[in-house]
């Protein structure tokens, strides 16, 4: 028997809609099933996307602490995976991948900077709670007798470079006014070095 390649994508009838005289059906047409068949069908009486539940806060009401800091967790957790991406990928592509990347980086830190924001005093008191809960590892410190604080270091002004050695400073100062040029070749340097 062949069937005919209409009546192949057709959904079975229903069996239990009324029928009427003549043979036929009392169905909807098409793509305006009836809502009450859709219900039976589901189980769920509520239809197919009425039960999802809305991703938006309603206004007015503010996020109680648990939920502050369950949306800072999830900004952060965007964040990292971002972030992992962005320098992961950087120097692996050229051109609208790595704009892509730059832009979800910059924006996920964006959005976890307004959010912060946007706490009032309590929220704000509910995720540092949560966020600075843990207490400093002072074990170094501690063993040694050195103060938990650091000193505060300046970040103006000139600074000697702290990987200088002494003989080298000794060198700069003796060669201060030494202006000529280098000139020879490397196996030069090592025969001057070895007649020293």
């Amino acid at each position: 028997m062949v069937q005919n390649s209409n009546n192949r994508n057709r959904r079975p009838r229903n069996d239990n809609s009324p029928r009427t005289g003549g043979g036929q059906q009392n169905q909807a047409p098409r793509g305006q099933g009836n809502g009450q068949n859709r219900q039976q069908a589901s189980g769920n009486g509520g239809g197919g996307g009425g039960q999802r539940r809305s991703r938006r806060r309603r206004s007015g009401r503010p996020l109680s602490p648990a939920q502050v800091v369950q949306k800072y967790l999830n900004l952060l957790e965007q964040h990292l995976t971002n972030r992992r991406k962005y320098y992961e990928d950087f120097n692996r592509d050229e051109g609208r991948h790595r704009r892509r990347l730059e832009k979800n980086f910059f924006g996920t830190i964006e959005q976890l900077r307004r959010f912060e924001e946007r706490l009032n005093p309590l929220q704000k008191e509910a995720l540092l709670n949560h966020v600075e809960r843990y207490r400093l590892d002072l074990t170094y410190s501690g063993n040694r007798d050195m103060p938990a604080m650091a000193e505060p270091v300046a970040t103006e002004g000139e600074f000697q470079d702290p990987h200088i050695t002494p003989a080298q400073m000794e060198a700069f100062k003796a060669y201060e006014k030494d202006r000529e040029e280098t000139s020879g070749s490397y196996a030069d340097y090592e025969a001057y070095k070895a007649s020293k």
